[in-house]
């Protein structure tokens, strides 16, 4: 049964999951192309090869509950700079697009047509050399916020200020090189090029957790942002 609402080019779908114990996805690895298995295989943690192939799988399952063709047929391949993408979707959704993070015990995945969308999600953690890291990829402003809070704020706020960033540039596909161009705009729009516009907003995830969603918008209006949980986190 498809997942309600159904897409549309007005609304982002974002679901948050949590991520099963190993035992629960090697049942599911043929599903997965032989490059992701490839990909799975060579990860030396055992916590990072969970988190790719939950993700995976996960992934797989929606477009396949949005297409109705089976998740081991979907062909998904990858920009120069690494964006993922579906080859060849059938109509309806021949113009989906998507995107997906995991840190830690998450998973993120978004869904819309037509409008390019990223994603980011990072669990918060101690960052000690947050200065030369904002120095180096933070705005001026953005520096200052992070120099001025307190203590006890600044890992949380560093990790809202990445994820956005990180989010619209996974949107875009580029790489790390706009990060300070991209100051944090509190409409929150923000402009590109003249013909392009992004609404990029944090999203609530759990305590411990910082994401955000950047989706390409539609004229002057912002998309709407549609969240899933599983429950109980």
């Amino acid at each position: 049964m498809l997942p309600n609402p159904p897409l549309s080019d007005r609304v982002a779908q974002v679901w948050l999951r949590g991520v099963p114990p190993l035992e629960e996805l090697l049942p599911q690895v043929g599903i997965l192309s032989p490059e992701e298995q490839n990909k799975a295989e060579r990860l030396q943690s055992e916590a990072d090869r969970r988190r790719f192939l939950a993700s995976r799988l996960f992934l797989r399952m929606l477009l396949s509950q949005y297409s109705g063709l089976p998740p081991a047929s979907i062909r998904i391949e990858h920009s120069p700079r690494g964006k993922p993408y579906w080859r060849d979707p059938p109509q309806p959704i021949q113009s989906i697009q998507f995107n997906l993070s995991h840190s830690h015990e998450r998973i993120l995945i978004a869904l819309i047509l037509r409008h390019r969308i990223g994603v980011d999600l990072e669990w918060i953690r101690p960052v000690p050399r947050w200065q030369a890291i904002a120095q180096r990829y933070f705005s001026a402003a953005e520096q200052a916020d992070l120099a001025h809070c307190p203590d006890c704020e600044r890992d949380p706020l560093f990790f809202q200020i990445w994820t956005q960033k990180e989010a619209l540039l996974k949107a875009i596909g580029t790489g790390l090189a706009g990060y300070k161009t991209l100051a944090r705009d509190p409409d929150p729009v923000f402009t590109l090029q003249e013909e392009h516009a992004w609404a990029t907003l944090s999203l609530e995830v759990g305590a411990g957790y910082a994401a955000a969603v950047a989706v390409e918008t539609i004229g002057a209006e912002q998309p709407v942002v549609l969240f899933h949980r599983d429950q109980g986190i």
